[in-house]
């Protein structure tokens, strides 16, 4: 009963494109319905060629949209009449929008932004979240250009449900086979289930590294792409939180629109909280901050035929001083350390969090192949404040930075 009312009274708008995998999304649609979801289908032409939309309209209650165009209708004295549009209506009620089966044609036209049908004008129009299960050929599956759409529609925070191994409907064995339902309906259930738990939260990030200069055209930075951070707060935001980012100005940009405050110097960086913070419930600190700022620096462009002494002097640490100005806020930072053991980086962190007076911190050794800076994947450790540890084990940063959220 409980885990009915997660998608009670749901909108949960449904593709079916022409694969041969089409038919188990009947069963799906018996499973959500069971679970009091309103589902409502929209088929391709290309899936009309295997499955009969009735079949559809007896499980779903509901009629299914195919056309986008209705050639029984007049729509100049429709749009005089300002009835909704049917791609529209669909895209604003839906509180998700699953692709099932998915094939390579219709992620290439996500991917690439073409809507020359019902399925993509709505992809395109809505604001829910949306879920593409691809089923396809073993051969389409890996092939590169696939591989980069997937990758593309990945980074824009198109939900993926990847296919499974097995014997495929051409005879073929390997990586094609629809996603199991069970996974599906459970992908489903979570993806709806966080879009609005932070909601009412406001919560300020901070991402990329800062940078102090030399002189008015060279700089001491570090090598952070400000991933991390930017996801976290743009995975905030799809959550429903109230999100300000400050990043540092060569730090990846954001998909999303909410405030977005680009700095360059630790002094800047730590201004621009201090002007933000009053009113935030959680502050996710995930900034590479300079330890070391310029002490001599030059006013004009320094000849590069000369020896170069910098004096450096140490930065303010930012976050130990997050709670003297609020408080009661929740405090999560990051602890970055290289090539050294589990032990040194839980007990460094720990230290950091306590320093601080954080809630959590979340250490990374950047030492290791494919974690932290410039990589797409992370494997970190969150410790708190009883030295509880949680491992994340390597994967995508989008993956870790959702977990790092479930924490608020």
């Amino acid at each position: 009963m409980v885990e009915s009312k997660i998608l009670r009274d749901k909108n949960i708008v449904i593709g079916v494109t022409g694969g041969i995998a089409c038919y188990k999304v009947l069963d799906l649609i018996k499973e959500l319905r069971k679970l009091r979801a309103n589902v409502y289908v929209i088929l391709t032409k290309n899936a009309l060629n295997l499955i009969d939309k009735n079949e559809f309209e007896n499980v779903s209650g509901n009629k299914v949209q195919i056309e986008l165009f209705d050639p029984d209708l007049n729509y100049k004295d429709y749009i005089k009449k300002n009835k909704p549009i049917k791609h529209i209506s669909l895209a604003d009620i839906a509180d998700l929008f699953l692709i099932c089966p998915a094939t390579a044609n219709i992620i290439g036209k996500i991917a690439n932004g073409i809507a020359d049908d019902l399925l993509s004008t709505s992809v395109m129009a809505t604001n829910a979240p949306v879920l593409i299960c691809p089923a396809m050929n073993v051969k389409m599956w890996k092939n590169s250009i696939l591989q980069e759409n997937v990758d593309k529609l990945r980074r824009l925070r198109y939900g993926f449900i990847d296919p499974e191994y097995g014997i495929l409907a051409c005879g073929y064995k390997g990586i094609g086979r629809l996603a199991n339902l069970d996974r599906i309906v459970e992908r489903i259930k979570t993806t709806i289930e966080r879009r609005s738990d932070l909601k009412g939260k406001k919560i300020l990030v901070t991402a990329g590294a800062t940078s102090e200069e030399i002189d008015p055209v060279r700089i001491i930075t570090n090598k952070s792409s400000g991933k991390m951070g930017v996801y976290i707060a743009e995975d905030a935001f799809l959550r429903g939180a109230d999100v300000t980012l400050i990043r540092g100005i060569n730090s990846i940009e954001p998909n999303y629109h909410f405030k977005d405050i680009k700095v360059h110097s630790v002094k800047d960086l730590f201004n621009t909280i201090k002007n933000n913070i009053k009113d935030k419930d959680v502050m996710i600190h995930a900034a590479a901050v300079s330890d070391f700022t310029i002490n001599n620096k030059s006013k004009n462009k320094i000849k590069s035929n000369e020896n170069l002494h910098l004096e450096l002097t140490p930065t303010t640490k930012i976050f130990e001083n997050i709670k003297k100005i609020r408080k009661n806020i929740l405090l999560i930072g990051f602890k970055a350390e290289y090539n050294v053991g589990k032990k040194v980086l839980v007990d460094r962190a720990y230290d950091l969090l306590k320093s601080a007076n954080a809630n959590i911190v979340v250490a990374n050794d950047v030492g290791k192949k494919d974690v932290g800076f410039n990589t797409e994947t992370n494997e970190v450790y969150i410790i708190d404040k009883n030295k509880k540890v949680k491992h994340l084990k390597l994967a995508d940063k989008r993956i870790i930075g959702n977990k790092i959220l479930d924490n608020i």
